[in-house]
């Protein structure tokens, strides 16, 4: 196992740090162009905070994440839905390069919170972004707490109270607006 050195381990932390921010901002976003725009920012902060503490399978998941939100945004920016091609490639890319990068049983958390919300990001339903947001948020968390990036733990226990909270709030005016009709 390659060590880090204490530099290495507090700028990962620092890159943590901005993660965070940019995650909780996410999920209080209405339009999914918001959504993917603070997820491309978030993905490719966490992308270097994983190569810094060699967490190679979550790196190279993040890297595939940040392609992903970035061609996900030009389909929507175009109103277009990318099509169900597009959702299986990058699911078997995730599979794969999970396979490939394969560290220890801890590497296939990514793996799976990659393929479950690359299936909620090409949905159209923000609602369901945010829920699957929130799952992922805590799968995240274990994972970060098994390769040291301790902000980035927190950053998901945060992510899944802020998915909670904007969970609570949509479902609020929709049922606030539903009721004056």
């Amino acid at each position: 196992m390659i060590e880090i050195t204490s530099t290495k381990f507090f700028m990962a932390q620092l890159f943590g740090l901005l993660a965070l921010i940019f995650n909780i901002i996410t999920v209080h976003f209405k339009t999914k162009e918001k959504i993917l725009i603070c997820s491309i920012l978030s993905n490719l902060v966490v992308t270097i905070e994983f190569f810094l503490l060699n967490a190679i399978t979550g790196a190279i998941v993040s890297i595939i994440n940040l392609f992903r939100c970035i061609i996900f945004y030009f389909y929507k920016k175009k109103n277009k839905k990318p099509s169900l091609l597009i959702l299986i490639l990058f699911e078997i890319i995730v599979i794969i390069s999970g396979a490939i990068s394969y560290q220890n049983i801890w590497s296939l958390i990514p793996i799976i919170a990659t393929v479950s919300y690359t299936y909620g990001l090409w949905q159209d339903d923000v609602k369901r972004i945010k829920y699957i947001s929130a799952i992922i948020a805590l799968e995240w968390s274990i994972y970060n707490i098994i390769v040291m990036a301790y902000v980035g733990s927190i950053q998901g226990v945060v992510q899944f109270i802020s998915s909670i909270i904007a969970i609570i709030r949509y479902n609020h005016k929709y049922n606030r607006r539903s009721n004056e009709s």
